[in-house]
């Protein structure tokens, strides 16, 4: 773990206050009548649509830009009275892309966080170089270190820059869509390293993905048409409202069952349904979200659609709720009763065709897929490469042995979008 250091602020003042900020870029103006403060150790999220002023807003913070008008305190000092030097010694920022035309190494970029302590009189030391190793290993870019900065990817290229901005041992930290560039598996784990660092640090970030922001910030900050729309925990600013008000799209506003923290999924538009395709019955087997989007697309398209056995908390049945599409819920933590099973059977009765998604399968939900072996003569469609493991057997490998029989009997595997569309086409 990287060690910063816990230089605390004389008095209690709060580490960032905005009072009255007004911010333009010649006679545009971009911020207005901004006021807000943030807590020590607290993680705000910024988020609005393009143009909102978030990035403006962080160059106030970090003193690129000089607002019109208002305040930004820094621990109760006027940001304007601090000087970039000192400034530094206590805020970092990580850009969300930053030109670097020298070839450094990884090293001498995670180094250059430790200037605002080096003099003219003092080179590196080794405490120096003991926090950039820290900052790499936290980072996870230290096998990079000899590596030239233009010679990795852009997902490694904004890693090293958040070690850099670590190494400075900030006490308040600005990310611009920092973690924009990586891989969800890589965004996640950058995302979980900060916010542990939270006991130390203070987090202000731009957020574009509503439901990371969701999950890792304490509080948000909503902007549109450079002011503040909405603030406060993200149960009280995500809501379907304030979404539709300031994106202009609709959502389903879900929360996460062991959390409570909301998730967002949006809502999309159906086209009108051609004429032929009213009569066809379609039954849907998924789970774990995995048939959100085609249940979306199969009633777009005008197919009478059924879909279950599923969780009542689970994401797809929030979408068969929202699209009114007839569905089989069972209880959480609940197995499929004799009565669900009679429902289900029902709709499969009617189905022209079954679908059967790549959805996580445990001993609650394999039902679903052994009463398939009941009806070889229907047309059933499995989605996923042959062979492929994008189904997660929890049961110890009998739903994978019931799949193979139910393909054994005539079920045909589906290998994409595009495939299942065409053989969807020749009902």
């Amino acid at each position: 773990m990287i060690e910063i250091q816990e230089r605390q602020p004389a008095g209690t003042a709060k580490p960032i206050e905005v009072l009255d900020l007004n911010a333009a870029y010649g006679v545009k103006k971009i911020l207005e009548d901004i006021t807000f403060s943030v807590e020590k150790g607290e993680f705000l999220g910024l988020i609005g649509p393009n143009g909102s002023g978030k990035t403006t807003l962080l160059k106030v913070l970090s003193k690129i830009i000089t607002p019109e008008a208002g305040t930004v305190y820094l621990d109760g000092r006027d940001l304007e009275e601090i000087t970039f030097r000192e400034l530094a010694q206590n805020l970092a920022v990580v850009p969300q892309e930053v030109a670097i035309g020298f070839d450094y190494t990884v090293r001498e970029i995670v180094m250059m966080g430790r200037h605002p302590y080096i003099s003219r009189l003092r080179a590196e030391d080794a405490d120096d170089l003991r926090l950039c190793n820290q900052a790499m290993e936290l980072t996870r870019v230290e096998t990079l270190a000899n590596a030239s900065i233009n010679e990795i990817s852009g997902g490694e290229r904004q890693r090293v820059l958040i070690a850099r901005a670590l190494a400075q041992e900030p006490r308040i930290l600005l990310l611009d869509e920092a973690t924009s560039n990586l891989d969800i598996s890589h965004r996640i784990e950058i995302l979980n390293i900060i916010r542990g660092l939270t006991d130390k640090i203070t987090v202000i970030s731009v957020f574009h993905d509503l439901n990371l922001a969701a999950y890792y910030c304490d509080r948000l900050i909503v902007l549109k048409d450079r002011r503040i729309y909405a603030i406060g925990p993200p149960e009280d600013v995500l809501t379907a409202e304030t979404i539709r008000a300031v994106f202009g799209i609709d959502t389903l506003i879900r929360h996460h069952p062991f959390t409570r923290k909301p998730y967002v999924l949006p809502v999309y538009e159906r086209p009108a349904a051609p004429e032929h395709e009213h009569a066809r019955r379609i039954h849907v087997i998924c789970g774990g979200g995995t048939g959100s989007d085609l249940l979306y697309l199969l009633s777009a398209r005008g197919f009478v659609v059924t879909c279950g056995v599923l969780n009542v908390l689970d994401t797809d049945y929030g979408t068969a709720l929202h699209l009114g599409l007839p569905s089989v819920a069972e209880p959480p933590f609940h197995g499929i009763t004799p009565e669900s099973l009679a429902e289900l059977r029902g709709y499969l009765d009617e189905a022209d065709a079954i679908i059967v998604m790549p959805m996580p399968i445990g001993q609650g939900n394999i039902e679903n897929i052994r009463v398939l072996l009941d009806y070889a003569e229907k047309t059933i469609l499995v989605v996923g490469e042959p062979g492929s493991d994008a189904m997660e057997d929890f049961t110890g490998g009998d739903a994978r042995a019931l799949l193979d029989e139910v393909e054994a009997r005539g079920a045909t595997r589906v290998r994409g979008p595009e495939d299942l569309a065409a053989r969807l086409a020749r009902l």
